[in-house]
């Protein structure tokens, strides 16, 4: 038993029953990375929609190669971000998955948008070996032409490697495994950012919080 007279001691802080349930979740990454994937599994691991903005810029405006050939890259670019920037808006509103196209972070509005603290940005980082057997016949138009694909892929990773690590709060390698285990990654990185804003939380509380002090100056429950 505590004795009356010493500092009541802090209770634990509570747990969430179903960690990252109600997280606010962007991935980002390179072509091929798998996000889509991805994203369709975590949203139903943690009970959450996906919105995939490729999916969405497909479903108004037909196949993205066709709008890169008929109207080139600077249009597709800011069809990507009227849809990217209701999408993120939303998003704030609601707990859900986002997946974005792998050049979204290119335009700085939308860096403007993921650094807003509600949201968890999730980089999905594969290597050029994993990047090799995804790009087999692959029709993304920044990847066609003559050049080696996986030597443009590797380029274009590289041109926007800076912007991927200044934007995303954590990095998960998604080269090894299929794509649930790199969910149950996602979802460990997560339950952990969680766990430590809760603990930084907690630490920010008075510690005797619900008490007062006696003459002696020592602290009594005053719930009880």
């Amino acid at each position: 038993m505590v004795p009356e007279e010493a500092p009541l001691p802090r209770p634990a802080p509570p747990l969430d029953p179903a960690p990252a349930s109600g997280a606010r979740i962007v991935l980002i990454g390179p072509p091929a990375a798998g996000k889509s994937t991805i994203g369709r599994l975590l949203g139903a691991r943690l009970g959450l929609p996906l919105y995939d903005t490729d999916a969405q810029i497909v479903a108004a405006h037909g196949a993205i190669p066709e709008i890169f050939a008929a109207r080139g890259e600077p249009r597709f670019r800011e069809i990507e971000r009227e849809v990217v920037r209701r999408t993120l808006r939303r998003l704030l509103g609601e707990p859900a998955v986002v997946s974005l196209g792998g050049g979204a972070i290119l335009n700085s509005g939308t860096r403007a948008q993921l650094r807003h603290p509600a949201l968890k940005v999730i980089g999905i980082e594969i290597d050029d070996e994993t990047a090799a057997l995804r790009l087999g016949g692959s029709s993304r138009p920044l990847l066609a032409g003559d050049e080696d694909p996986v030597a443009r892929w590797r380029a274009i990773v590289d041109e926007r490697r800076s912007l991927y690590d200044e934007i995303a709060t954590a990095q998960v390698a998604a080269s090894h495994g299929p794509p649930s285990t790199v969910v149950n990654r996602i979802v460990d990185v997560l339950t952990g950012l969680q766990r430590a804003e809760e603990y930084a939380r907690y630490q920010d509380t008075p510690p005797h919080e619900g008490t007062e002090p006696g003459p002696d100056g020592a602290h009594r429950r005053t719930d009880a």
